[in-house]
Formats: C-alpha cells, structure tokens, sequence
C-alpha cells in the first residue's frame, strides 16, 4: 500500500473541477507544486494540451516529456467527508504515460501531509492533533 489522498482540482477559466485520488509521491521532486493528471483529467478540466509547455523531466529511469501549465490552479486536499484540510495553488503537468495521478513534494509540503507510513498507507494533516491518523484513500 501507499499513501493516496483525495484533491480538488478546479479550473475557475472553465468552471470544471475535477475530484481524484493522488499518489503522495515524496520522490517525485519539484521547486514548486505540482499535480500530476492524466490527459483524461486535463480533458474533464477544460486544459488544452496543444497550449501548454513540453518539458523535460527527470525520473529514476532516466528523463520523459510532460506538458505542463503556465497557469495555477486551485487544489484542495479534501477529508473522507469530503471537507477541505488545505488550499494551494499548483501547475498541473499532464502525462499520457502516466498510471495515476501524483503530487510532488512541494506539493506535500504546502497541503501539510505528514506521512506516518508510506508501507501502511498512513497519514495526518499538519493541524491534526498528533494522536490522528488517517488512512490512505481508496
């Protein structure tokens, strides 16, 4: 198992929103927030790959190509109940290789997950009290 949890991806230029599990994916590195979709969730957003940046990135097993975003969107990491823990604003990049949607460690950083077990699936918000543990979202 690991560690998922439930976001809401909104695009107020189209006024879509996506709600999805991610993987919380503390390998994946970036200097600034990033959600990883796929195109099929880009397409329910509204996002238009053919106006976005191809960029170059770097993987365990060497580099891939990504479009990413110029713009920022709202994100959400949301409860079980569906309330909102945090609010950021994140470029999203859209992999048509990708297997799930992921978020990068900037990304866990500003939504305030705090990792209890990657192996158990097991997490808190950074405002829970220290006794709370959540589990990863299915």
């Amino acid at each position: 198992m690991a560690v998922r949890v439930r976001v809401r991806i909104r695009n107020p230029a189209k006024n879509s929103e996506i709600v999805t599990r991610v993987l919380v994916n503390g390998g994946a590195e970036s200097d600034e927030p990033i959600v990883a979709i796929t195109p099929r969730e880009a397409e329910a957003l509204g996002v238009k790959l053919d106006r976005l940046e191809i960029v170059e990135v770097e993987l365990a097993s060497g580099y891939a190509h990504s479009y990413i975003t110029g713009d920022l969107y709202p994100v959400e990491l949301l409860d079980d109940e569906g309330n909102v823990l945090s609010r950021i604003n994140a470029r999203l990049a859209i992999d048509p290789y990708l297997t799930e949607p992921l978020i990068t460690d900037a990304t866990i950083d500003e939504l305030g997950i705090v990792v209890i077990s990657f192996k158990r699936g097991l997490w808190r918000h950074r405002d829970d009290p220290p006794d709370t543990v959540r589990r990863s979202a299915t």
